[in-house]
């Protein structure tokens, strides 16, 4: 009872600090509701602007609907992607998810082909000037993975791997009682910067979408940007009668929420400061379980993650230029033991380049320098009791970024335990067509942790720290990429092909021999080739 009645406490007060305000943004209908539609008055309130009633039968044609209004949008892909010895040659895991010690039987020399396709549909209905609806529908497939294409598909999640979705479904409201304020609601994406931290993920063939509130303050010198998002909701809710109760003995408070907030404003024209402060409030349960998936994994449950840092970015010229850091503090569980690790984790990035404007084909040349903090208790570790995990988490969280365009085209590398170098040249032959090279060497910043990929997963287990691990070396891979990208029809189709060429390093070299001196079995190098068609409209 105690709690209830701070609860309505605090709803009171935040009345009572809010009535105040809400003269700002009255603005009254110019007509009455809507009389000449038949049914009887509804017996509860919808709660809402009632313009146009709900009707008994016959679907409602509302005079307030203008169809030049709406805006279809819409665009659809599809790539045919090959990966040719994409676990190195070596043994993978009885699940097929990590790699193991040895040689794989067959030698290593094994291939892969496979079709993605996603189509999204885009509807948008501007209701008035400062009033937006936007719904985008997404489906997403690999090419016969459907056996059954009139099989009902329950699911509707877009981070899922459901083949239909909604993707986007918000309204947004501008100038929020102050200029400049506007606000978002519902289900959306969310972008920073080049996308380190968050991004679309537009690679994949579902990508991130984040349900939740998002507010932004829009000035000519700077932007704030903060918002609150769902990320898992544990409740088990019952609402068939409209009761709104909550069942599960007390799941209700076990979610998984983030708030962020973000200030963008320039100094100079040509440089941009961008500090970001985001709080990931895991609640759900970790699983436990010795060198356990529940430090591991992306977003590990049961824990409290604060991400400080910032972005600046530079232009100017012929020179450009990024660097950007954050250190990571909190806790996190370790599912049965009642220990918890404290957080401290840290990631770099750096690129700078030049463009030669005057040159023919406008080439520019990069270079690229990334960190992401490792654990160097990770090998025996054990999530369960909490013996030898050190008492600290290290290994820095990626949160939802769209590695792709960062960590090597070939998806084989997070900013997760890592150390990356890398050159690149880009060079314009028409304004209709981009040539990208790029070459990267990726080595781990902790043997101890796990070698995490493009999707943050484990990909191979911590290789250091006790006895039956023998790679000594943290060197994983160098990596060639070449991508061509065309642009045609006035822009609304582009053709794209690439290919990625990826050398093994002495760490897979020791894992295949089976023996830290790396002598005998190899690891077998990697290839990945893909070409895509993409129509938007």
């Amino acid at each position: 009872m105690g709690r209830k009645m701070v609860l309505v406490g605090l709803l009171a007060a935040a009345l009572l600090t809010i009535l105040p305000t809400t003269s700002s943004l009255a603005n009254p209908p110019d007509t009455d509701e809507v009389k000449d539609q038949p049914g009887q008055e509804p017996p509860v309130t919808r709660g809402m602007p009632d313009l146009v009633r709900y009707w008994n039968f016959d679907p409602p044609k509302s005079p307030l609907f203008d169809i030049s209004r709406v805006t279809i949008s819409g665009d659809l892909r599809v790539r045919p992607e090959l990966r040719v010895n994409p676990n190195f040659g070596l043994n993978v895991n009885t699940a097929g998810s990590q790699l193991s010690t040895g040689r794989a039987p067959n030698g290593g020399d094994t291939a892969d082909q496979f079709v993605q396709q996603w189509m999204r549909l885009g509807l948008n209905y501007a209701i008035s000037p400062d009033v937006d609806t936007f719904v985008q529908i997404q489906y997403g497939k690999n090419w016969g993975a459907n056996s059954n294409p009139g099989a009902a598909n329950p699911a509707n999640d877009p981070n899922s791997t459901s083949s239909l979705g909604i993707r986007q479904a918000y309204m947004l409201i501008r100038n929020l009682g102050v200029n400049g304020l506007n606000l978002k609601a519902g289900r959306q994406l969310i972008q920073m910067g080049n996308q380190r931290l968050f991004g679309a993920f537009d690679w994949n063939n579902v990508g991130f979408s984040f349900d939740g509130v998002t507010l932004q303050y829009s000035k000519n010198a700077y932007e704030v940007w903060g918002g609150w998002v769902r990320l898992a909701d544990a409740e088990a809710f019952t609402n068939g009668a409209g009761s709104g109760a909550v069942s599960g003995g007390g799941a209700g408070s076990k979610n998984a929420d983030l708030v962020f907030t973000r200030l963008v404003f320039k100094p100079m024209p040509s440089m941009s400061v961008e500090p970001l402060w985001v709080f990931l409030n895991n609640q759900q349960a970790s699983t436990g379980g010795t060198n356990s998936a529940a430090i591991t994994a992306p977003h590990a449950n049961d824990q409290h993650r604060h991400t400080l840092g910032g972005r600046v970015a530079f232009r100017q010229g012929m020179f450009d230029g990024t660097a950007e850091g954050y250190w990571q503090i909190g806790s996190m569980g370790l599912g049965l033991s009642s220990n918890r690790l404290h957080i401290n984790a840290q990631a770099f990035a750096a690129e700078g380049g030049i463009t030669l404007h005057d040159v023919p084909w406008t080439p520019r040349v990069g270079l690229e320098f990334n960190y992401a903090s490792g654990d160097g208790n990770k090998a025996n570790c054990n999530a369960d009791t909490g013996a030898g995990c050190g008492g600290t988490a290290n290994t820095f969280e990626n949160l939802y970024p769209t590695n792709h365009i960062l960590m090597g085209y070939a998806d084989r590398m997070a900013w997760r335990n890592m150390v990356g170098y890398g050159a690149s040249l880009q060079m314009k032959p028409s304004l209709a067509q981009h040539l990208d090279f790029r070459f990267w060497i990726f080595r781990k910043a902790n043997n101890s942790d796990c070698w995490y990929t493009a999707n943050q997963g484990c990909f191979s287990a911590p290789t250091a720290g006790t006895a039956a691990n023998i790679a000594t070396s943290n060197s994983l891979y160098k990596e060639i990429d070449g991508v061509y990208t065309l642009f045609f029809k006035d822009n609304k189709v582009a053709w794209q092909t690439g290919i990625s060429y990826l050398i093994a390093g002495q760490m897979l070299d020791q894992l295949a021999s089976g023996n830290a001196a790396g002598s005998g079995a190899s690891a077998v190098n990697s290839i990945w080739a893909y070409t895509q068609l993409h129509v938007n409209f």
